[in-house]
């Protein structure tokens, strides 16, 4: 419903733009037609023409304004009414009480009103440009009075130049008529030095978008702290002295905000990266970048409780690499953000991560340094935390699958581990399964599973309050997020598969490894938000909430971003690093609401932290308590959640669609008087998207 709202507001507008363009030249006929005795009731006549098309065009725009309202809510429109609406209201105001009676009277009245006549339909164009520029380039998500004020300062400044000029201009006409020619030529210096002005303007703003070589990840110039107290603004970046104060508050370094430092370890890795030439099952060969010469990387499995310990070492990853560990609430300094958490490792260089897993379920790694070049070239695995003193063969029979998209000659290929053919696994009939889906993609996932009835017993690790059982549901599953799916093995064949992409990626699981695929063809979209039963949570209707934050998720037509003319996607209006920072302070009990304005999926992951889903669309959650470190959330959908801020440190909050991350999307959490000596550009080596 959003695409086609906003896809008919931008048609409204580009023919808003068009109409009032044509209708001021029109109307610029009038006034040489005027003193000249040329046919000024042809042009009065085509010019009103344009301003009831125009007008009817702008009531059509608030009409619209007003379902958006009404099926979507005021997220979706308060940047519309408060900066936009006064750009095009005003102006047709203007127009209605001044240009369209006077191009009623007759022609000898005309020369005496044409100023009257001409301005205001000029103002409406330019109110019209400002809000198309406004919609497609420099959204206000989140109007403000100085906001509004400018652009409605900018519209009346325009307003009297314009009225100055016409003046000046029916003068001038009134004594010396210009030819046609010398009226082209006037137009065309005119267009020349819009034409200049534009290219420069657009030269400027491209070298002005290029980011320093070395600046710090987190703004602390543009702090939210959510309407809580207690907030004192300290910068959040030192060089050496982890041991500086600001009044009174004793900083802390997240290099100090680390895992057990001693101790044995429960479980210890090495992750060697390096690139491989590999082969998917179709015979496709593929320049992989692997963790010990695969992906996925190797699977990492280990209990809750564990002390774990892993090594990374760079063979020959030449932009350096990382180790984050998606959905597990690690010590800040094990988070593994190049420039935030930890410089990226260089090719011959080692690091070692150590925590402790103090919770269970289908989480997955993947390297944060040019994360959005690097998972998708194969730096990913999964990581399975069992309950304390489980072992892997214990229990039902224990499955991963990760679901990737791989850049080819061909094209992308989508694959199911690393298998872009059908698979077929031989599960004895009876057999208790649990299947762990994550989709290692940054595009959004349908699974299907066909052949049995199942349950959703985990999303993104955490277990669901008596699952229901489901048959011919799609499962959608967004970047970075994870499904545990459990079923009791049939005699029949059961097919696991990717829902309508072309792709012939699939496993079947059969009596005999030998079972046919059936795939499902038509299905209902799951949603978790009503599904199993109700629970205790921690967050409620009465909760008292310290800090209470707005994400806006927006996307920008075009603009210029780190010297490149891009599609931007947006936070608040805004791109990374100009994006807000959102500040709290230990112990807090956080509420953010998540808008999404674009016409994309946006998958947010906030590091460091689970939240819990409070509503979704202005409806409280009906079914288990939902806890996930990645929310998709898809066009045209509010969501409120909640969490507490319970682990200190400095925390990426993103668009787990990379590209987009990488495009702007790309925000921050951070806790008061916590600082790092990181930071993130060319000179340092360290790019985390």
């Amino acid at each position: 419903m959003l695409e086609v709202f906003y896809g008919m507001e931008f048609i409204i507008l580009v023919a808003l733009v068009f109409v009032w363009g044509l209708t001021g030249l029109m109307a610029n006929n009038i006034k040489y037609a005027a003193f000249r005795n040329g046919n000024v009731n042809l042009w009065s006549r085509m010019t009103r023409i344009g301003l009831w098309v125009g007008l009817i065009l702008f009531f059509l725009w608030f009409a619209m304004m007003i379902l958006i309202l009404l099926f979507l809510g005021w997220f979706f429109v308060m940047d519309r009414v408060v900066v936009i609406l006064p750009l095009m209201a005003l102006p047709a105001l203007f127009v209605i009480r001044s240009s369209m009676p006077k191009l009623k009277k007759a022609d000898s009245a005309i020369p005496d009103g044409l100023i009257s006549i001409l301005a205001p339909i000029h103002t409406m164009s330019i109110g019209t440009i400002l809000a198309f520029y406004l919609v497609t380039i420099n959204v206000p998500a989140i109007p403000d009075v100085k906001e509004s004020t400018t652009y409605l300062g900018i519209l009346i400044l325009c307003a009297g130049l314009l009225w100055l000029y016409q003046k000046r201009r029916v003068e001038r006409i009134r004594f010396r008529q210009p030819g046609f020619a010398a009226r082209i030529r006037r137009g065309a210096g005119f267009a020349a030095v819009f034409m200049i002005a534009a290219l420069s303007g657009y030269t400027w703003s491209l070298q002005a978008s290029k980011f320093p070589e070395s600046m710090e990840m987190v703004n602390h110039d543009l702090i939210d702290d959510g309407g809580g107290t207690g907030f004192v603004n300290v910068s959040m970046h030192h060089g050496s002295d982890h041991s500086q104060a600001t009044n009174g508050n004793k900083m802390v370094s997240v290099v100090d905000l680390t895992g057990p430092k001693t101790g044995e370890p429960d479980k210890r890795f090495t992750l060697y990266a390096e690139k491989k030439m590999l082969k998917l099952s179709s015979g496709r060969t593929i320049e992989a970048w692997t963790f010990n010469g695969q992906s996925p990387g190797p699977q990492l499995v280990v209990n809750k409780g564990d002390l774990v310990e892993v090594t990374l070492v760079n063979k020959d990853i030449d932009q350096g690499v990382t180790l984050h560990w998606h959905g597990v609430d690690v010590p800040n300094a094990e988070d593994g953000v190049a420039g935030m958490t930890q410089d990226a490792v260089m090719p011959g260089e080692s690091y070692t991560y150590r925590f402790v897993a103090n919770e269970t379920g289908s989480h997955w790694y993947h390297s944060h340094q040019v994360s959005s070049i690097q998972v998708q070239k194969g730096l990913f695995g999964a990581f399975i935390i069992l309950p304390e003193n489980q072992k892997r063969n214990e229990g039902p029979l224990d499955i991963t699958t990760l679901a990737h998209d791989w850049e080819t000659p061909e094209g992308t290929v989508t694959t199911l581990d690393f298998s872009d053919t059908l698979q077929a696994k031989a599960v004895k009939p009876g057999t208790e399964v649990r299947l762990r889906l994550v989709n290692g993609s940054s595009e959004t996932k349908i699974f299907t599973l066909n052949g049995t009835s199942y349950k959703v017993a985990a999303i993104d690790g955490n277990d669901i309050h008596e699952p229901g059982t489901l048959t011919g549901s799609l499962l959608k599953i967004g970047g970075g997020g994870r499904y545990d799916v459990t079923f009791t093995m049939p005699e029949k064949p059961v097919t696991l598969a990717l829902y309508h992409e072309n792709t012939e990626s699939g496993i079947v699981f059969s009596k005999d490894g030998q079972g046919k695929a059936e795939a499902l063809e038509e299905g209902t979209v799951f949603d978790p938000t009503s599904y199993g039963t109700p629970a205790s949570s921690p967050y409620g209707s009465s909760t008292a909430f310290d800090r209470e934050f707005t994400m806006i998720l927006d996307q920008l037509y075009v603009g210029n971003y780190n010297g490149k003319t891009n599609q931007l996607w947006a936070i608040n209006g805004e791109v990374f690093p100009h994006t807000p920072t959102f500040m709290v302070q230990e112990g807090d009990i956080v509420k953010t609401t998540i808008v999404n304005k674009s016409f994309a999926d946006h998958p947010i992951h906030l590091h460091g932290h689970h939240i819990h889903v409070l509503s979704k669309n202005g409806k409280p959650i009906s079914g288990s308590p939902l806890v996930l470190d990645t929310l998709l959330v898809e066009p045209g959908d509010m969501y409120e959640v909640a969490f507490t801020a319970n682990n200190p440190g400095l925390w990426m909050d993103h668009c787990h669609n990379l590209e987009h991350a990488a495009q702007g999307m790309t925000m921050h959490l951070a806790y008061q008087n916590i600082t790092t000596p990181f930071t993130i550009g060319d000179r340092t080596g360290n790019h985390p998207e």
